[in-house]
């Protein structure tokens, strides 16, 4: 009896500690419990390790001896699916919410990256215009000469943001320098910080009666206070400058005497904007936490707000777009639509709670994520200005939504998708199929896309792929290899640049063929994804060009108004073949002075487009390829265009290219 008190003591003692590590008092949250006991909240490594390898011989149990979980691992029926109608409609709404508040306007200043709050992108400035453009000129050059450190590929993917004649911007080793606007001398530097720093934005805070200017960014897991004349740390913010908070990567938003930020918590976070202090959490995933199949599902994953954000101020509601839920391919440990993935939502920032929700692609196992943040403007509809969200997408979709209670404010078409044959794979019955507006990019690949300048080797490309499996939406099978759009965009994480006086959207986008697909690894039924990039043996896109692309949308009629190519390989032009763009990760920022300035082309340029046309007007060379938006400026009567040149990241996997390490001004020269 002694050895079975010990025995239950020891297995009470270990119950307790796991209980113990598994238990998170949410003080601060407006929707969730106060205490959760999930395996999520385990800290100790060895812990973790334990429940890891119980939970995987439960499952193994579950699969072999439980018919309910046996039966999860049938194919799905497709004979049901037949029966469905081939589309369904949803109307456009009747009544919109008419504009109420005016916008921020970039002038001189460009406060948080992507312009502002509305996160529009665009300058107010006509300084630079069609009509002068072609005489820009090197202003100066940039270096911070400092290591590359970045775990992100050393590019810097953050848009500067200037005030009061000063740059501020992260530099490839880890840190936030300020730089003369006029002649891009540096003034100061922050400390290092660890990680990647302010990776897809910063913003820039007035300050008050009390409280000096102040430069706030996430370095990842904090939120970070910078005296903006200094660079210091703000000692009296959070714990000496900094508060730890859920990861994140975007602009942080200014409201009222808050400091909002989205994290990969899938939350948004409100803090004091003055001290730190945590005010709310407000938690956008799904909370299901079944198990199906014998696996468990982890609703955290995936999912996650790392394209930005926006905020109406005057209504005082969030929007945050969302990317695809875990993992890529493989959506048999997630059942159901995956509420609140590959999604825009609303959140009530004076109620604390979520106003609605719209999702584009329903269980994706494409990777069709939204990465670009959400863009607030009007438009005419009924010859009435209505305020709207506006969301370019991977999938060369324009969602425009009603922006107070998320009305479609055209038709939506969904059409019938197709079932899956892997096991324990449930698709959804139909998937979004916008017509208007129209899609700015490709968007389902067909046979009839394969293309080679060599015309003696299309038809062996045609041969090497006509088993592959393709089209709308497509399901992936052990065994068969798909060929996909949209992998790394249409649209990606620099989004689109929005005129709100003429309702006209510009956005960058790709045309890059992917080979995808799914294997099996340990047992039958675990996955994992693959994917490279479709090229012919030259190492160009094996598809009809163009390959990268500048276009421009009427927000109105949802009615391109033009699309052109956006970069060029030297060498195929010299070969007589017509201008086919290129892959680019850099982004596009419109002009009052009708110019659309666009970078992130493998080529190394910025170039300048004609924005009621499409013309080319401009372009130059710079050191490396751009990998941010540029931002706009003035000082002294003098307009600038600024752009990041340290490479691309993303583009690294496509082929051989430079990283580096500069910004390039550009201003007028001559008469």
């Amino acid at each position: 009896m002694k050895y079975f008190k010990y025995f239950f003591i020891l297995l009470f003692s270990v119950i307790f500690i796991f209980l113990f590590d598994m238990t998170k008092f949410n003080f601060k949250y407006e929707n969730k419990n106060l205490i959760e006991i999930s395996e999520r909240n385990l800290n100790s490594n060895y812990l973790k390790k334990i429940y890891n390898y119980f939970n995987l011989k439960y499952e193994s149990f579950l699969i072999k001896y439980s018919k309910n979980h046996r039966k999860y691992w049938l194919v799905e029926d497709a004979q049901i699916r037949k029966l469905l109608p081939d589309t369904k409609k949803i109307l456009a709404g009747n009544v919109f919410t008419k504009n109420k508040f005016r916008y921020e306007e970039n002038h001189e200043d460009w406060h948080r990256s992507h312009g502002n709050s509305n996160s529009n992108r665009f300058s107010n400035l006509n300084l630079i215009n069609r009509d002068n453009v072609n005489k820009l000129k090197i202003a100066w050059i940039y270096e911070s000469k400092d290591r590359h450190e970045s775990r992100w590929g050393f590019d810097i993917q953050c848009n500067p943001i200037v005030a009061k004649g000063k740059i501020y911007t992260p530099t490839v080793g880890g840190y936030i320098v300020a730089i003369n606007g006029y002649n891009g001398k540096e003034i100061w530097r922050s400390k290092k910080f660890k990680d990647d720093v302010a990776r897809r934005g910063l913003i820039y805070w007035t300050g008050n009666e009390s409280h000096k200017q102040r430069i706030y960014f996430s370095n990842h897991n904090f939120l970070v206070a910078l005296d903006a004349e200094t660079g210091k740390l703000i000692s009296s913010f959070g714990k000496k400058g900094k508060i730890k908070t859920g990861p994140s990567k975007v602009a942080p938003i200014i409201y009222k005497n808050s400091i909002i930020i989205v994290t990969f918590n899938k939350t948004l976070e409100i803090y004091d904007l003055v001290n730190g202090k945590t005010k709310s959490i407000i938690y956008f995933g799904e909370k299901n936490n079944e198990r199906n199949g014998g696996k468990k599902y982890d609703p955290t994953k995936g999912g996650n707000p790392w394209g930005g954000f926006s905020a109406d101020l005057g209504r005082g509601i969030a929007y945050i777009t969302t990317g695809n839920p875990y993992s890529y391919f493989d959506g048999t440990r997630r059942p159901g639509p995956n509420r609140y993935s590959n999604s825009i939502i609303a959140v009530d920032l004076n109620n604390k709670k979520i106003l609605w929700d719209f999702q584009e692609t329903s269980h994706d196992i494409w990777n069709l994520d939204i990465p670009a943040p959400p863009i607030l403007t009007s438009i005419i509809k009924n010859n009435e200005k209505i305020d709207v969200v506006v969301v370019p997408t991977k999938r060369a979709n324009t969602i425009i939504l009603d922006r107070v209670t998320g009305e479609p404010v055209f038709d939506l078409i969904y059409r019938k998708a197709p079932t899956s044959i892997l096991p324990g794979e449930k698709t959804s019955a139909y998937q979004l199929d916008l017509q208007i507006p129209e899609p700015f990019a490709k968007n389902v690949f067909s046979k009839g896309d394969l293309w080679s300048h060599d015309s003696s080797l299309l038809k062996e490309h045609i041969k090497k792929y006509e088993k592959f499996k393709y089209g709308f939406f497509q399901t992936y099978d052990l065994g068969l290899k798909n060929l996909q759009y949209n992998f790394h965009g249409g649209a990606e994480w620099m989004g689109a640049s929005i005129d709100h006086n003429t309702q006209s959207m510009f956005v960058t986008a790709n045309n890059i063929p992917w080979i995808a697909g799914v294997e099996q690894i340990n047992n039958k039924y675990d996955y994992k994804s693959y994917f490279k990039r479709l090229t012919d043996s030259h190492g160009y896109p094996g598809v009809k060009p163009p390959w990268g692309i500048l276009a421009a949308l009427n927000l109105n009629t949802g009615k391109l108004l033009w699309k052109v190519p956006f970069g060029e390989y030297m060498e195929l032009t010299k070969k007589g073949i017509t201008k086919t763009g290129t892959e680019n990760f850099g982004g596009a920022t419109a002009t009052r002075g009708n110019v659309v300035f666009a970078t992130g082309t493998l080529d190394e340029m910025i170039y300048a487009f004609d924005s009621l046309t499409g013309e080319e007007l401009w372009k130059k060379k710079i050191p490396y390829i751009g990998s941010a938006p540029p931002t706009i400026y003035s000082i002294n009567n003098e307009q600038f265009v600024i752009v990041q040149s340290t490479g691309s990241h993303s583009l690294r996997s496509a082929q051989k290219i430079q990283m580096g390490d500069a910004i390039v001004a550009f201003k007028l020269v001559g008469n």
